[in-house]
């Protein structure tokens, strides 16, 4: 299965060589130049309701520039390694994914969004801080990118709780399966030291599992985050949406393959999971 990369880190760091001495108002200038060249940059903040604020990446890049200049000539390879890894065991080896590894506003580490009608895989080199966040990541976003366009009709972009619910566990545990020499929490985090997090997700699940089911329809992006990012003064751990997902995929992976989980629809999979988390 090839992966389509176009690589935009030469375009940042053609920006950067401009930018790095400039004073802020000039910083300002080229920047906003450099995205509407590569309105990429600022996809992800938008598509998830924010406004792009270039102040924060931009104090930071003078930190990031080596990462991005080390991590530039390996993104390619991320995703080629990927589509090898991911691909055979969903029997999707005749699929072309889109990919593009670019510099972002070190926010998101990586995504799967709809352009020109096709679902692309996205990796922020500069929110990649070593091999196995690379790794991990990379795999678990081409999962996305080929799981979403997959059944007939073919996942939304946007969609209720439960899509993402089902679709982070989907995409975490077959990770799980196929990169075993990390465990259940470097694959939720990508990458180690998260192990306190996990056990305190363990001990709170019930509840999680209880509160996601009664809000498993849900479009409000605030209860979307409450389960699936990072959340200021929510009871339950961040992020324990990915963890019920992927206790929720372990049970329904007892009954059905890898392929056949990555062709359901959206009203079978909501049906499933549904069943799953009342059970």
């Amino acid at each position: 299965m090839p992966a389509l990369v176009r690589d935009l880190v030469p375009a940042f760091l053609d920006f950067w060589a401009q930018a790095a001495d400039a004073p802020p108002d000039r910083q300002l200038a080229l920047w906003r130049e450099y995205i509407t060249r590569h309105p990429e940059v600022v996809a992800d903040v938008i598509r998830g309701g924010g406004e792009p604020d270039p102040g924060p990446a931009l104090a930071r890049y003078p930190e990031l520039i080596d990462r991005i200049t080390a991590n530039a000539a390996l993104a390619a390879g991320w995703f080629e390694q990927a589509a090898r890894l991911v691909a055979p065991v969903l029997q999707a080896e005749d699929l072309t994914v889109p990919c593009v590894s670019m510099v972002g506003l070190a926010r998101s580490n990586g995504w799967v969004s709809e352009v020109d009608g096709r679902p692309t895989l996205f990796l922020a080199v500069e929110q990649v801080p070593h091999a196995t966040a690379a790794r991990i990541l990379a795999a678990h976003e081409m999962a996305h990118a080929i799981q979403l366009p997959m059944p007939a009709p073919p996942w939304p972009e946007e969609g209720p709780l439960g899509h993402g619910i089902f679709a982070e566990g989907f995409a975490t545990l077959l990770t799980t399966e196929l990169l075993p020499e990390y465990g259940p929490a470097e694959h939720l985090w990508f990458g180690p030291g998260h192990e306190d997090w996990l056990a305190e997700c363990e001990q709170a699940l019930p509840a999680a599992r209880a509160e996601i089911l009664a809000c498993l329809d849900a479009t409000d992006r605030d209860v979307q985050r409450r389960y699936l990012n990072l959340h200021a003064g929510h009871h339950l751990p961040d992020r324990i949406g990915y963890l019920v997902g992927v206790r929720a995929l372990e049970q329904l992976r007892q009954a059905y393959t890898w392929p056949q989980l990555a062709r359901w629809d959206t009203s079978r999979a909501m049906a499933e999971l549904r069943r799953v988390l009342a059970g």
